[in-house]
């Protein structure tokens, strides 16, 4: 069970190599959309996307800091709606966007539409990443046109505001492999999926409260942004 870590982050207490000021991102077509260098109102959107089971509730959790989103191990999709929780790291208000399973094939379209659509409207304006979340030693047929359908979803673009995030990092720890061994011995249609987003790829063990994994991150974020 998953430790209920309620201490607040701050600017003050967590502090990370993070800047939106040269953000400029288009999630959907139309007038691009900015946030100003130490604005107040700085906010980025992290929306975290995978199949049932992959750990997106838990990384919300671990990203937020607190245990915001129920996570727990079941039989049956445990998130069902879209959710939104907030936090503040290095004077960006980073608002965590947790989602039920829109990638299932045997989920009806119009229970795919309205979570898409009730995500949207959670984005509002901001910059937004897409945190695809997959499990370390899990790889299911489910996943393997996984970006196309994210694509369906969210927009041609998607794969290029997307970041792969694998959970259980534990289990790599225990097989003595780095996200890179397990990167060059991983399916060839995984590492496709990797290629296609540039391997922007981070590890997170969420039973563990380190915060170098959201410093990582973020630092990935932001490369990413700022290219």
């Amino acid at each position: 069970m998953e430790t209920d870590n309620t201490q607040s982050l701050s600017a003050a207490s967590y502090q990370l190599p993070f800047k939106c000021g040269r953000y400029i991102i288009e999630l959907f077509p139309g007038p691009k959309q900015s946030i100003k260098e130490n604005h107040s109102d700085n906010k980025l959107n992290l929306v975290l996307l995978g199949m049932s089971g992959t750990g997106k509730s838990a990384s919300g959790n671990t990203i937020l800091g607190k245990k915001q989103f129920l996570s727990r191990a079941s039989s049956v999709p445990v998130t069902t709606e879209c959710q939104v929780a907030e936090t503040v790291i290095n004077g960006t208000c980073v608002r965590v966007i947790d989602t039920p399973d829109i990638f299932d094939d045997d989920i009806k379209s119009s229970v795919k539409n309205q979570h898409v659509t009730k995500c949207k409207q959670l984005l509002q304006s901001e910059p937004c990443v897409f945190l695809l979340v997959m499990q370390v030693g899990r790889f299911t047929d489910g996943e393997r046109d996984i970006l196309r359908k994210l694509e369906k979803a969210f927009g041609s673009e998607a794969k290029e505001q997307t970041v792969i995030l694998f959970t259980r990092g534990e289990d790599l720890q225990r097989a003595d492999l780095n996200l890179e061994d397990f990167l060059q011995g991983c399916q060839p249609e995984l590492m496709n999926i990797a290629e296609q987003c540039e391997r922007r790829c981070v590890v997170f063990e969420n039973k563990a409260t380190r915060q170098h994994q959201v410093t990582e991150l973020l630092q990935t974020v932001d490369e990413m942004l700022n290219k």
